[in-house]
């Protein structure tokens, strides 16, 4: 059973994570990035096994070592805790929260920019965003 329950958290996070190779962003850090966001999206939860660094550089066709980078400045990071023959897993902490709250900000900042460069005001993008989340009827 704790084969299927390993397998199945790999499962997913193999399904979501997106490498792109021609980026200017090392894949080491588009690795990281990917699995901050499925923690934060709680495809992960705390005290999850994360996929091995081999089976994880398999699946990517990578050497290893760049796999074994991502892990270690998560691990520095407090996101994930483990080592290298003995696995890795999503840690334990009250920071979670907080750490899922600064990955938010940190891609609204990238969508911003974006929006920015698109051409798009400040004011349309708050109404923009004032339309996803409309007040509730007064009723």
């Amino acid at each position: 059973m704790l084969y299927y329950y390993c397998d199945t958290v790999k499962n997913l996070l193999l399904s979501t994570l997106e490498i792109d190779f021609a980026s200017p962003l090392p894949v080491y850090e588009q690795i990281k990035k990917n699995i901050k966001q499925a923690i934060a999206r709680n495809l992960i939860e705390e005290n999850q096994a994360l996929p091995s660094i081999r089976d994880l550089a398999s699946f990517l066709k990578i050497n290893p070592n760049t796999v074994a980078r991502a892990y270690r400045e998560l691990t520095q990071e407090k996101i994930i805790n483990g080592r290298a023959g003995v696995g890795f897993w999503v840690e334990h902490s009250e920071q979670l929260d907080l750490k899922k709250t600064d990955m938010l900000r940190e891609e609204f900042s990238k969508f911003t920019e974006k929006a920015i460069d698109m051409g798009f005001s400040r004011q349309q993008i708050k109404d923009m965003l004032g339309s996803f989340f409309p007040e509730e009827d007064p009723k």
